[in-house]
């Protein structure tokens, strides 16, 4: 009976081990060695902070936003993870493949959406894309019911990576299948709005890395207004009116809707560097004044003439430059306090009352171009290679929809 017992067990760590050859464990349940941190560099609060261990779990506070990602580059492979949200409500949270090199807070990558009621989804770098309400566009999962465990359980996530390929498997099932350009890159678990933890993180490779360059990335697009509140944006107006921004500012069928009076804006949280951005604006009062902007590299210290770059949309000069609270614009002749820099198109391309208009504008270093309904109507040179986006209340009543941006190297 011994002698079974124990060729039994032998037999036993005899599969056991077969099925471990080749794990990597990236995550030893003590400590985050192994892992580079990152989280907005506007933050006040560390990296150390929003990612820690205890119990053998990793916790996640969910802000600033950022990510935990491995020091080595994978090619192909198998990834595990296992998660759970501790909020109550469920969180937003990404598991990130192929990270490219140049840590920012959104780099090239594919993501597997780990956001409540989305778990699946793939988007960033990946081929045949759908707009997705709300948000960027993505690969969405096979649409199951119940495929998620509740709240305060765990789930588990298996990506498969060879050459284009990736599979996504949920809780045991495939949900998702989608083609990519990126070859390698490093993994990572991400910091987006709400706590969660993560345990039994491990990697099998099939082939590894070369190092070889990365292929030209498909672009991600990152909704900045998610059509439903203003989360994410700072409003400011004139602090001498009675009427709060809140009031100024505010958000429904999908829209943001803006009074115009008290002047003001709302500006985003985070700074950008280089990027493309699209903004949809229409005028929705024919008798009132036709007055607003969509702000560039705004700088810290909230005014009413904050220190920028303005993309005038004001009815028959929209795509004029404004280098508001002393910003330079080169080039700009000096009215008063402003920079302006007139339109180089020979015509304006304005849509009529009521229609939406698009501005399409693309900050690279120091210069910027922008388009009116795809028309070239300005480039311009400033001072300031990053900073804030925001869009004005200046005036008279407008709205705002599908504020979108491509963050570019």
């Amino acid at each position: 009976m011994k002698k079974l017992f124990f060729a039994a067990a032998m037999l036993t760590a005899l599969f056991t081990s077969c099925g471990d050859q080749g794990k990597e464990v990236l995550f030893n349940g003590q400590n985050l060695d192994g892992w580079v941190l990152y989280t907005d560099p506007n933050s006040d609060v560390k990296p150390e902070e929003v990612f820690t261990v205890k119990d053998g779990v990793i916790s996640v506070t969910g802000m600033p936003y950022g990510y935990m990602r491995t020091a080595k580059k994978y090619a192909d492979y198998e990834a595990h993870i296992e998660f759970r949200w501790t909020d109550g409500k469920g969180s937003n949270s990404g598991f990130f493949q192929r990270i490219q090199d140049g840590d920012k807070m959104w780099p090239g990558m594919i993501e597997v959406q780990l956001k409540g009621g989305s778990v699946g989804d793939l988007m960033g770098s990946v081929k045949d894309a759908v707009e997705a309400p709300g948000g960027p566009k993505r690969v969405l999962r096979l649409d199951e019911e119940g495929l998620e465990s509740p709240v305060g359980e765990w789930n588990s996530v298996d990506v498969k990576a060879v050459g284009s390929h990736i599979t996504l498997t949920l809780n045991g099932k495939v949900v998702n299948e989608a083609e990519t350009d990126l070859t390698e890159g490093f993994i990572a678990l991400q910091s987006e709005g709400g706590p969660l933890e993560f345990r039994n993180v491990w990697v099998k490779e099939i082939k590894p890395a070369t190092g070889a360059p990365a292929p030209e990335l498909i672009p991600t697009e990152i909704a900045l207004f998610n059509g439903r509140n203003l989360n994410g944006w700072t409003l400011f107006t004139d602090p001498t009116s009675d009427v709060k921004a809140e009031e100024v500012f505010t958000v429904q069928d999908g829209v943001i809707n803006v009074l115009g009076n008290p002047f003001g804006y709302m500006r985003t949280n985070r700074q950008f560097g280089n990027y493309r951005l699209h903004v949809e604006w229409r005028w929705v009062d024919d008798k009132a004044t036709k007055n607003s902007g969509c702000f560039q590299r705004v700088q810290p210290g909230d005014k009413i003439w904050p220190a920028g770059a303005e993309c005038q949309l004001a009815d028959g000069n929209a795509g004029m430059v404004v280098g508001l609270g002393g910003y330079k614009i080169e080039g700009a002749m000096q009215r008063g306090e402003f920079g302006i820099k007139a339109r180089i198109a020979e015509n304006p391309s304005e849509k009529p009352f009521g229609e939406w208009n698009e501005a399409d504008i693309e900050c690279v270093g120091k210069h910027m171009t922008f388009k009116i309904n795809g028309v070239v109507q300005n480039e311009a040179d400033g001072e300031f290679d990053r900073g804030c986006i925001a869009l004005q209340s200046e005036g008279g009543p407008l709205q705002f929809r599908n504020v979108t941006i491509f963050e570019l190297k």
